[in-house]
């Protein structure tokens, strides 16, 4: 038996008609502002990840200061500009950008270190560095890039860091920079002094998957490898990473210079240089604890230089190690950050000793602990 269809009165069908068509005049603009508010979401949070970088770089090129002959002082702020985005951004996608980061075309403070002084915030438009005004990022044409995977055209932001690398080798002298912000108002900000140059990454890359090293003050960790960091100590690490191939080899190590093999890494002298007290538990130590890893030239090197800077610095080490089996497992191209089978097996024996090293200074610090609370203990003979 067939079912006649519910009776509906025909005002009531007009009615449904003017709600369907309302209803698809309005899923389009629906439609544009979740596609709007997804790209807000997704520059926001790659833009947090930049800072991240470029905030752990800062910290490790202070932290690794012992280590480097080439030094200089390195400021406490990050200045980002929407022009220096290296993948290129619709004026549409630039519009959201500045709607979720609250970045545009001008040099602003992206991010203060808490040593900063107080008349700095967040989002301050800085016009110039040591009364230098702070050029906006060009365009170049570099053919080699295409041979790398790149683009021929890319964002020129060097004449931005000729102006900031003046400024830090002119704050020698006293240790200050001088901003000069929207306005006119200047402001003296101290530095800091930490290893010369400039390790970056972006989540905007241009060549996400390539590293490269600028100028000979730049290096550029794949921006891959940076999104795939998920900690600070990975942000870390991958900084200290950078830092090693940045520096020549003259000016990185005086640990280096001090090896009597050509191509050796000796476990323990960064910790040693950088942690006061090291020395003389490693001076106690067998020699054998205190192992000389043969390595595969700057790269190897860069492994386990970033693993002791990262346990100086109170991280864990190892998570250099778990990154790169983490690009490896995915199959993120990230150029020379995943580890070949003889790197992995240095850094594990690096680690191995890097623990026995770690276990001796607790020991060591808990026994010197115990005897300056035994009664009775020694005390310094006095002046006659």
């Amino acid at each position: 038996m067939r079912v006649a269809p519910f009776p509906i009165p025909l005002p009531a069908w007009r009615r449904l008609a003017v709600w369907g068509l309302a209803l698809l005049a309005v899923l389009p603009a629906r439609a544009g502002e979740f596609s709007d508010e997804f790209d807000r979401q997704r520059f926001r949070t790659a833009f947090q990840h930049e800072i991240a970088f470029r905030e752990a770089a800062l910290h490790v090129a202070w932290a690794a200061e012992p280590l480097c002959d080439d030094t200089s002082e390195i400021e406490p702020f990050v200045l980002w500009s929407l022009r220096g985005v290296r993948k290129s951004l619709s004026a549409d996608q630039q519009k959201l950008f500045t709607q979720a980061t609250g970045m545009d075309e001008h040099w602003r403070i992206a991010w203060l270190d808490e040593a900063a002084p107080e008349a700095l915030r967040l989002g301050q438009r800085v016009v110039a560095v040591n009364n230098r005004p702070l050029p906006a990022p060009g365009s170049k044409v570099e053919l080699t890039a295409v041979l790398r995977g790149g683009s021929a055209f890319s964002v020129d932001d060097q004449a931005f860091w000729q102006v900031m690398h003046q400024a830090r080798q002119e704050a020698i002298a006293d240790s200050a920079m001088t901003l000069t912000l929207d306005g006119g108002q200047q402001i003296k900000v101290s530095t800091q002094t930490g290893c010369a140059g400039t390790v970056t990454a972006t989540a905007f890359d241009d060549e996400p998957q390539n590293f490269l090293r600028q100028e000979g003050l730049r290096s550029k960790i794949p921006g891959n490898a940076m999104l795939a960091a998920h900690s600070r100590d990975e942000r870390r690490w991958l900084a200290a990473f950078g830092t090693y191939l940045l520096a020549s080899e003259r000016s990185i190590l005086r640990q280096r210079s001090s090896d009597s093999v050509g191509n050796a890494f000796l476990v323990g002298k960064v910790l040693a240089l950088a942690v006061p007290g090291v020395g003389t538990v490693l001076s106690a130590m067998e020699s054998k604890t205190q192992r000389g890893l043969q390595v595969d030239g700057l790269i190897g090197g860069a492994d386990l230089f970033a693993n002791e800077v990262l346990l100086a610095m109170g991280g864990d080490p190892a998570v250099g190690l778990k990154l790169s089996d983490r690009l490896a497992r995915d199959k993120v191209p990230a150029d020379i950050l995943p580890m070949s089978a003889f790197r992995r097996s240095n850094v594990e024996i690096q680690l191995q000793q890097l623990q026995a090293i770690e276990t001796a200074r607790r020991q060591a610090e808990l026994a010197a602990e115990a005897g300056a609370d035994t009664p009775g203990a020694a005390k310094p003979a006095a002046r006659q």
